[in-house]
């Protein structure tokens, strides 16, 4: 153990003063996510605001219309003119047009169908976001005008709505969003960087060594082969896990910075997990990240150059990919089929473990295979770093 504490310090030495690896291990993670989700939330806020400060509309009305001057009469609508109103409505020159017909009044006094013509833009979100706007409007208008013709025959205006949903959310409001969005983001993170955390040290320690000439000398110190593998294991697992920590911690800055990109604009959200829940959550990654960190290692000690390593690695990180599943799991009636598929299941209990469900079960059955994957990756390991042809092979 003495010999394994000497090559763990000595590769996590070689490691941090390596300005690379910090860069791309711990400084890009802490930094990344905090810029997107800014961007990000203030842009949202931004066209938000913006829609629900000003828009720029086109009102095509020759009748002089009750609805058209309901809409005029908005603070934030700000007419424009038009000669192409589609045209102008592609560019961004406008965000609606609206054409109300002549006869639009005449059909509604007459109880008659009236239509109005909206042209908007699909693919731009204030137009989106305008055309909700003018939608609350328009339904507003016609819940008054069904109100007023039921009203003329006597009849109460609680016909129209004889259910009337009573909603209890499971969560509140302004922190369900909140809640979901993290069970979707984090899950999927912190696989993927389970995934990809250890392959720059991996691929460092193992071809590197080899590129470099420094392998040889190792092997003919008093340490075991053994010794050096645990060695580089551990010091690779590290670096994984100081990439997580980065990660989460970038995450963390994120939801206190930019909470709008978490919860769609709701106000006042406002989410946070038990300790209990963040140590289950940094066991399974931790065993996650020791998975792959052994895998990463064989692989690179395999690999006859530097070059040759990063290669062979890439398909390792596709396969943090798999966090993806975070978009289509719902734990709560989930198949026991995901909780024995690798990759899959750690996704499918971090997500249960954010929204608050504590399965025993589940637990213990993914427990016990993340200890299968790492007998296997270490047996794996220590295969390949005990043949001669794999060590030296060049």
């Amino acid at each position: 153990m003495n010999i394994v504490s000497i090559v763990y310090k000595k590769e996590l030495k070689d490691m941090f003063r390596d300005k690379k690896t910090l860069i791309a291990a711990i400084l890009i993670p802490l930094l990344m996510y905090p810029i997107i989700f800014g961007f990000m939330g203030k842009g949202m806020k931004s066209n938000m605001d913006s829609v629900k400060k000003e828009m720029n509309v086109v009102i095509v009305d020759k009748g002089n219309s009750k609805l058209g001057q309901l809409i005029k009469s908005q603070k934030n609508i700000k007419l424009k003119e038009s000669k192409d109103v589609f045209n102008d409505v592609k560019e961004g020159k406008i965000l609606l047009g609206l054409e109300i017909p002549e006869d639009f009044d005449k059909n509604i006094n007459e109880e008659k169908k009236a239509d109005i013509i909206i042209t908007m833009d699909n693919t731009s979100q204030k137009s989106n976001m305008a055309m909700s706007e003018i939608n609350a409007i328009i339904d507003q208008y016609s819940k008054a005008i069904v109100g007023a013709r039921l009203q003329a025959k006597n009849i109460d205006t609680s016909i129209l709505t004889p259910v009337n949903p009573v909603i209890k959310s499971a969560e509140k409001k302004e922190n369900g969003m909140a809640k979901m969005m993290l069970s979707l983001l984090l899950p999927m993170m912190l696989i993927m960087f389970a995934a990809s955390g250890p392959i720059a040290s991996a691929t460092d320690l193992g071809a590197g060594e080899k590129e470099r000439g420094t392998l040889e000398p190792l092997l003919t110190t008093q340490a075991s082969r053994m010794s050096l593998l645990w060695g580089k294991f551990l010091a690779i697992t590290t670096m994984g896990i100081v990439t997580s920590i980065a990660f989460i911690s970038g995450l963390g800055i994120s939801m206190k910075t930019s909470p709008e990109a978490f919860n769609y604009g709701v106000d006042g959200a406002k989410f946070s997990m038990e300790p209990k829940t963040l140590l289950i959550i940094a066991l399974i990654t931790v065993l996650l990240t020791m998975v792959f960190g052994a895998l990463a290692l064989s692989i690179s000690i395999y690999a006859r150059s530097f070059k040759e390593a990063q290669t062979y690695l890439t398909p390792l990180s596709f396969i943090g990919m798999l966090g993806f599943t975070s978009y289509f799991i719902e734990p709560k009636n989930m198949s026991m089929i995901f909780l024995n598929i690798p990759v899959v299941n750690a996704t499918a209990v971090i997500k249960e473990l954010i929204l608050g469900m504590f399965n025993i079960q589940h637990l213990i059955i993914v427990l016990a295979w993340m200890l299968v994957y790492i007998v296997l990756s270490l047996s794996f390991a220590r295969y390949m770093f005990s043949k001669e042809e794999v060590i030296f092979r060049t």
